[in-house]
């Protein structure tokens, strides 16, 4: 009998993890952040007008132009399924807390942006763009 008992338990346990499934079926989790998606998102217009856009409304403090100081901050983000932009951080800054700043800051003004795709369906994506601060 206490063979019989523990053979079912064993046969249950092992169908119960057969049954979990493999993710084919299971939906996907809409927090996820992709980094690479089938379909990248992107700037409005092209790579071009982006730079056209941070060019414009990047602030250069005139006291740190005056003094020279230059540098390229990257600046991470997420654009979102409905293309707006959400979680800007300094991924590498230039050693200028205040250039950093101004770098998020340009970042924060973008229009929202053509979402990422993956399997047809919008995803969120991580992007990371360059800043440069130059004379």
């Amino acid at each position: 009998m206490k063979k019989t008992i523990i053979l079912l338990l064993l046969i249950v346990a092992a169908n119960a993890g057969f049954t979990m499934g493999n993710g084919i079926n299971t939906p996907q989790d809409s927090s996820m952040v992709y980094d690479f998606p089938e379909q990248m998102a992107h700037f409005p217009g092209n790579a071009d007008a982006m730079d056209i856009f941070i060019r414009k409304n990047l602030y250069y403090p005139p006291k740190l132009k005056a003094a020279g100081i230059q540098g390229k901050v990257y600046i991470q983000f997420i654009v979102e399924k409905d293309g707006s932009i959400s979680n800007v951080t300094v991924r590498r800054g230039c050693k200028n807390d205040e250039l950093d700043q101004e770098a998020v800051n340009v970042i924060k003004k973008m229009p929202n942006w053509t979402p990422g795709t993956m399997r047809g369906k919008k995803v969120r994506v991580k992007q990371t763009v360059p800043v440069s601060f130059t004379l």
